[in-house]
């Protein structure tokens, strides 16, 4: 009997300490969350908007979380390389995804993504959306979007417009205006918008939707004319430029969002400490100071389900429209 009870006993404290274990181990995903620096990989240059926003987000979430979160710029593939990292790093909280509203457009521009923007991955926060304007030469005339509208109807074909590349926002803001004004415009492909400046500066290129922030100096000098904004709302940086709602065309746009992913099956509660953390920093009077600078606009809240329902709505958006704008998949 002596000898059964003790196996007995022995058996029990088996148990018993898996349990503990078990009951630590899942209970240290979220109480110890973070332990050591979390990486943010951005599949975009070093420049831009993503570090508009991205500089004083990242100095505000190290020191609420007490440890560091470092940029690690990935571009290169249309995204496709640093969404591809985050897709196969370890769903543990320490990658993250700063990425934007190309992430829903990609299923219908590429053939074979290595990744599924959706089954992948799991939103986490949103962040800042990056309001787009829409300029023209001084020279060529018009003050509104509805006079350029007009003009470019009694000229078909004549006008071009600077893209930074298939299923950029300058690119589908322009095709959405051709669709919704009924115009005809042609695409001038540039690798970025900066180095279409020359040529928008120059009349050699008619329009373009560009960043803010890019063009405003030759807006103030009076070189160039802003006739909307692609955003929800007015902007400080441009208080008196209407938006595309404001000017008469209001699908006539894209909202260039952007958001924080992790790898899908990332515990809810760590999805949860790092949303709560988003909140908190994106909050802060001096980042929004800073991002507002840059000519962007700091987003309400989002919960995670809300950012996943969104992109499952924008993937099937995009698809419906690179088939109406017979855009295909390269």
């Amino acid at each position: 009997m002596g000898i059964q009870r003790a196996i007995q006993q022995s058996l029990l404290a088996a148990a018993l300490c898996g349990l503990v274990a078990g009951a630590s181990a899942q209970s240290s995903s979220g109480s110890n969350y973070p332990s050591k620096p979390i990486r943010m990989i951005v599949p975009y240059p070093p420049a831009g908007p993503t570090e508009v926003v991205g500089r004083p987000m990242i100095e505000k979430l190290s020191a609420n979380m007490g440890q560091s979160v470092i940029a690690d710029w990935r571009p290169g593939g249309n995204t496709i390389i640093g969404t591809d990292a985050v897709a196969k790093s370890a769903p543990d909280g320490y990658t993250w995804l700063f990425t934007t509203f190309t992430h829903t457009t990609m299923p219908s521009l590429s053939k074979n993504l290595p990744y599924n923007p959706l089954e992948d991955f799991s939103g986490v926060a949103m962040v800042a959306n990056f309001p787009f304007v829409a300029v023209i030469p001084a020279s060529l005339g018009p003050n509104t979007m509805a006079e350029f509208v007009a003009l470019a109807k009694t000229q078909p074909g004549k006008f071009n417009y600077a893209s930074a590349g298939i299923g950029s926002a300058a690119h589908l803001n322009a095709e959405l205006l051709k669709i919704g004004a009924g115009i005809n415009l042609v695409s001038v492909p540039y690798k970025g918008l900066a180095p279409a400046l020359p040529d928008l500066l120059s009349g050699r290129v008619s329009f373009a939707f560009t960043l803010p922030a890019l063009v405003l100096p030759h807006i103030r000098a009076g070189k160039l004319r802003a006739l909307a904004l692609a955003s929800p709302k007015r902007i400080p940086l441009l208080p008196e430029v209407p938006t595309m709602a404001e000017s008469g065309y209001p699908d006539a746009q894209v909202v260039a969002w952007s958001a924080i992913l992790v790898p899908a099956k990332t515990p809810r509660d760590i999805v949860m400490r790092v949303n709560r953390e988003f909140a908190r920093a994106l909050a802060d009077p001096d980042v929004i100071r800073r991002s507002e600078a840059g000519g962007l606009s700091i987003e309400s809240p989002m919960t995670p389900e809300e950012i996943d329902a969104m992109m499952k709505t924008q993937v099937a958006n995009w698809a419906k429209f690179a088939r109406q704008a017979g855009i295909e998949p390269q």
